[in-house]
Parts: structure tokens; sequence; C-alpha cells
């Protein structure tokens, strides 16, 4: 096995390198998906929030420009068309602005066949609220009543109805994109769990792994070391990791090994010192026995 072979050492390190590299790693993925998340916000407020409120802008003031000359066209009073003047004025040219800005910024074909439309009915409202101005200016009020309702309440109807579909389109857009973010952030979430869970799980099975690798050596050479107190000798041992242990091992292989030589020798000299006493022994009764037969001759 790989692990053997490395230094105990390296092999902490190697553990503590995958536990790093793998918080590292979570923690980039999660900036990552925050950074694609704020940019996907950054362009929805950039674009689509911004045509969103230029229409919204766009609506109010058809709104209250067919509301004054509603007021006009309907009233008994005369002055109107005087005092309103230059408001309607300033809410052509506010209109005719927006209207450039929106043009503009739209990019998908509903969008700008909306706004071919909404162009042709804004010049059928522009027509049918001069026939009612002109007609309140000459002081001719059934004129102007009757311009009111056969000519510019039905072009102004139709005018801000399709300014508020345009309106719809954009409100549509920006409500898709945020349901897109909270996907993508939805998504990014169980990403990142799992990403934890398979770092957490990683982790567990390298630390399980190296704390293996250095502690099955080691009860080895503890099992070793007690075989040789209690005073056996004739351990055999295995091939022996490239690490601290196998140092251990082989450390302990070489003192066996002298001390199986000492015992064997101690052995030897114990059986040639007992054979020599036999034989001393023997010699003396030897001469024990001649010298008793001398004395009795």
């Amino acid at each position: 096995m790989v692990l053997k072979n490395l230094r105990i050492g390296s092999r902490l390190t190697l553990a503590f390198a995958t536990i790093l590299v793998l918080s590292l790693a979570g923690t980039a993925f999660a900036l990552y998906t925050t950074r694609s998340s704020a940019e996907a916000t950054h362009q929805m407020m950039q674009k689509p929030l911004a045509k969103e409120r230029l229409v919204s802008d766009w609506y109010v003031m058809t709104y209250s420009a067919i509301a004054r000359t509603s007021l006009i066209a309907r009233s008994t009073d005369s002055t109107l068309s005087t005092v309103f003047a230059k408001p309607i004025k300033d809410s052509v040219t506010d209109t005719t602005a927006i209207l450039k800005k929106v043009e503009v910024l739209l990019d998908s074909p509903e969008e700008k066949q909306t706004l071919q439309e909404i162009l042709g009915l804004r010049k059928q409202y522009q027509a049918a609220k001069e026939v009612v101005m002109n007609a309140r200016t000459a002081g001719d009020a059934a004129g102007a009543e009757q311009a009111y309702e056969a000519v510019f309440s039905p072009a102004a109807t139709a005018y801000g109805a399709r300014v508020l579909s345009l309106l719809h389109i954009q409100r549509k857009a920006i409500d898709q994109i945020a349901l897109d973010i909270e996907a993508a952030n939805e998504r990014s979430t169980r990403l990142v769990i799992l990403l934890t869970v398979l770092a957490t799980a990683l982790g567990s099975v390298a630390a399980v792994m190296i704390t293996r690798s250095i502690t099955r050596p080691l009860d080895s050479a503890l099992d070793v070391a007690r075989t040789v107190a209690a005073g056996n000798l004739g351990n055999t041992f295995a091939t022996y990791p490239k690490d601290e242990v196998g140092d251990l091992m082989r450390a302990l292989e070489t003192m066996n090994g002298a001390l199986a030589r000492v015992v064997a020798e101690v052995q030897q000299g114990t059986t040639a010192i007992s054979t020599a006493s036999g034989e001393i022994a023997a010699g003396n009764l030897d001469l024990s026995s001649r010298t008793e037969q001398q004395a009795s001759s």
C-alpha cells in the first residue's frame, strides 16, 4: 500500500492537506455561487428593472394625459385647455424621451412587436386628442364631447391597454429572473451541502486510513517487543513499511537476532562447561579407583 511507504510525518501532512484542500474547495464553490447570484441580481437591476421602471413611468404619464384630456373634453370650463397647455406639452416631451430610452433597451421579438403596435396606437391617440383639443379651443363643447366619445376614448383605451401590456411583459420577465435566481440559489445550497458532506466523508476516510496505517504497524512492533520480553526469540518478521515504524521493526529484528545469538552462545558455553565438568568428574572417579587398588595391593 502506498501509505505504508510514506513517512509518518508525510502521512500527517497528507491528511491535513486533504482536509484543507476540501475545505478550500467548499469555500471556493460557495464564493462562486454567491458571486453568480450577485451577478444575476445585478443584471436584473441593470436592464430588466430599468425597462420596467421606464415603461411604468410611461404608463403613469399616459394615464395622466388621458385623464387630463377627458377632463378638458367633458368639463364646462372652457379655460382648462389653456390651463393644461404647458403640462400637456411637458407630458408629450417626457413621454417621447422615455419612449426613446425604452426603444433602445427592448431586445426580445415580443417586446419589439408590442412597441411597434404601441407606436401606431399612439399616433391614433395623439390625433384623436388633437381633435378634442381643437374643438375645445374653438369653443365647440358639443363637438369636443362627441369627438371624445367617438374617437378619443377608444383610441386612448387601446393605447393605454397596449402600454400596460408592455409593462406586464417587463414585470413577467423580472418575475422569471427572480425565480431563476431563487432556483439557482437552491441548487447552489444543495451543492454546497453535498460538497460539505463529501468533504467530511473523504476527510474521515482519509483520517481513518492514515490512522490505521500508523497504529497497526505500531501494534505489530509492540507484539514483537512483548514476545522478546517474554523470552521468545523465535519471532518471524514480515516485510516492513518504509517509515519510522519500519525502522523500529528492523531495529527489533536486529535486537532479536542479537539476543538469539547471545543465548545460543551462552547455551553452547553451558554445554561445554557441563561436558568438561563431566569429564573432570569421570577422571577423578577413575583416579580414586586406581588409588584404592594400589593401596589394597
